[in-house]
C-alpha cells in the first residue's frame, strides 16, 4: 500500500512538472503559401534594420538592406528555382544581410531545430563546402555558435541545435563569401524556456492500516491507565 502511494505521488509530480514546461512551436510560414511563379516580398524596409515577420509569438527581423528594398522574400509554389516543396522565407539581401530570431516582447527561449536549403538551384553551389553559421545570445551572457553545412541545392535539410537553450536571440547571415551559403529557411522549432515548477507537496495521507494500528495503541494505553488508577 505504501509503495503504491509513493508511485502515485511520483506520477503526480511528473505530470505537475511536465505541465510547467512550454510546448514547442513550429514557425512554418504556411500563411505565405502562394501559387504561380515568382516570389512575394514580405515587407519593404523603412530603414536598414526595419523589416520584420511575426508568427506564433516569435519575430524574425532582417538587417542589411537599404531603405525601400525588400527585407524578406518567399518563393511561390511554381517557382521551381526557389521552391523546394515547402513555403519558406529568405533574407532578400544577397550581400550579407543578417536574419535575427527573437521572442515577441523579449524573453528567453530555446531553438530546437530548423530546415535550411540553398537560396535557389541556379547559382553556383558547392555541396558540402558552403555553410550557414548560427549565433545565439544567451540570457545569462555569452554566445553559442553552430555551423551547418548545406548538402545540396534542391531540397531542405534539418539542423538540430545543441546548446541553444535559454537564448534571447539567434542570428544567421545570408551568403557573403565563397564558403558562406546563400540560404532560405523553414520549420523553425522553438520552445519558450520552461519555468521551474515549485516542488509539489510530499506529505502522505495516513493509510487505513496505519490509522487502525494507531487507534489500537491509543485504546490499549487508555485501558492501562484506567487499570493503574483502579489499582491505587
Amino acid at each position: 500500500m505504501k509503495r503504491l502511494s509513493l508511485g502515485l505521488l511520483s506520477l503526480a509530480a511528473a505530470f505537475y512538472s511536465a505541465g510547467a514546461a512550454a510546448t514547442p512551436v513550429t514557425i512554418g510560414f504556411d500563411s505565405l503559401t502562394q501559387a504561380g511563379t515568382g516570389w512575394t516580398s514580405i515587407q519593404f524596409n523603412a530603414g536598414p534594420s526595419l523589416s520584420t515577420y511575426t508568427e506564433s509569438g516569435f519575430v524574425l527581423s532582417a538587417t542589411g538592406n537599404l531603405a525601400g528594398q525588400s527585407g524578406f522574400g518567399s518563393a511561390h509554389t511554381g517557382e521551381t528555382d526557389y521552391y523546394f516543396g515547402s513555403t519558406s522565407l529568405f533574407n532578400d539581401d544577397t550581400n550579407g544581410g543578417v536574419t535575427t530570431l527573437t521572442k515577441s516582447g523579449g524573453g528567453a527561449f530555446s531553438l530546437i531545430s530548423m530546415d535550411i536549403a540553398a537560396l535557389n538551384n541556379t547559382w553556383t553551389f558547392y555541396p558540402g563546402q558552403e555553410y550557414v553559421v548560427f549565433t545565439g545570445t544567451l540570457a545569462q551572457g555569452g554566445t553559442v555558435t553552430q555551423k551547418a553545412l548545406l548538402l545540396n541545392n534542391t531540397s531542405f535539410q534539418t539542423v538540430d541545435f545543441s546548446g541553444f537553450e535559454d537564448v534571447v536571440s539567434v542570428s544567421w547571415a545570408q551568403g557573403s563569401a565563397v564558403t558562406h551559403a546563400f540560404n532560405q529557411f523553414d520549420n523553425i522549432v522553438v520552445d519558450a524556456s520552461p519555468v521551474l515548477a515549485p516542488t509539489p507537496p510530499t506529505s502522505q495521507v495516513p493509510e487505513p492500516a496505519s490509522i487502525a494500528l494507531l487507534g489500537a495503541g491509543l485504546l490499549a494505553l487508555s485501558r492501562r491507565r484506567r487499570k493503574d488508577g483502579s489499582a491505587r
